[in-house]
């Protein structure tokens, strides 16, 4: 029986195998890199048995920002009307400024109460300052209206022509030594007549040749106390004026005050320049007191 046995491989030749390409590095590179999975999507976890499913969590609202600003404005308002109330001439103002700022005080209040706002205690504060500003108000505009009617009042009376009130004469005019000088509120003054008289030679105030006293004496029937320490006593003779001498017995009036009902009596000396003719003496017994006038002959 033949056999037959396979051919046998020769070698390959090498002349006959195509030229290998060298393959570029940047390919070479991509195919030993390993290709990304794409994301596995989490499954939530179911919840045991028996509890049921929690819902849901909504995403929450942006927050807004508080809205103080009527009630900020109230009170500045509030505290303006304020101000300008101290002055009653501006009434009027502060009773605008007043109403205004409590109508914007009020809606601030409302806001702070819904939680739309959070200066609550500046917006009561500013509906409080409103209040007090809009009787500020009030009260001036009542003080201006009074004080405008009274002028009118005034003005009506004084273009009516009321008739001038006169002064009260004195109860007397000038009189003669020995008589009674008695003003309109009680006070009476007597002078007697000059006589002569020796001024001693510790006297002053003797400066002329010839020399006279005269007694003065007041009585307070005013219904008070009268203080003669202003009563202030002059003289004159032929229309030359004496002076007055100081001594021992003459000079200053007594310094007590002279009580209601009494009366006091005190010597004053003169020196002049003539013994003949018409003399004068004036009294004065105060500041509130007109001249007392005597007049006689030497």
């Amino acid at each position: 029986m033949t056999v037959v046995q396979p051919p046998r491989h020769r070698a390959a030749d090498a002349s006959l195998e195509p030229p290998t390409m060298p393959i570029p590095r940047a390919a070479l590179d991509a195919a030993h890199m390993r290709p990304q999975q794409a994301p596995v999507p989490m499954t939530p976890m179911a919840p045991p048995a028996g509890m049921a499913p929690a819902a849901p969590m909504a995403p929450m609202a942006p927050m807004s920002a508080p809205r103080n600003g009527l009630g900020i404005a109230g009170l500045v308002l509030g505290l303006s009307g304020l101000v300008v109330g101290l002055i009653p001439l501006f009434g009027m103002g502060a009773l605008l400024l007043g109403i205004v700022g409590l109508v914007l005080g009020l809606v601030g209040v409302t806001r702070a109460r819904r939680g739309a706002a959070t200066n609550t205690k500046t917006a009561v504060t500013g509906v409080v300052a409103c209040v007090l500003a809009v009787a500020l108000g009030i009260t001036g505009m009542v003080i201006v209206a009074n004080a405008f009617t009274q002028l009118n009042e005034d003005l009506s009376a004084v273009g009516a022509g009321t008739p001038p009130v006169a002064a009260p004469a004195p109860a007397t005019t000038a009189v003669a030594f020995g008589q009674t000088f008695t003003y309109a509120d009680g006070l009476a003054v007597t002078v007697s007549e000059p006589t002569s008289y020796e001024p001693s030679s510790y006297a002053a105030g003797n400066t002329n040749p010839y020399a006279y006293s005269v007694t003065v004496r007041v009585t307070n029937n005013t219904g008070t106390a009268f203080d003669p320490v202003l009563l202030q006593t002059a003289m004159s003779t032929g229309g030359a004026p004496a002076s007055q001498i100081f001594d021992a017995e003459t000079g200053t009036p007594p310094q007590n005050q002279l009580q209601p009902g009494r009366s006091m009596t005190y010597e004053v000396a003169f020196s002049t320049t003539t013994n003949s003719g018409e003399a004068q003496v004036d009294v004065t017994p105060s500041f509130d007191h007109e001249a007392a006038v005597f007049t006689g002959d030497l």
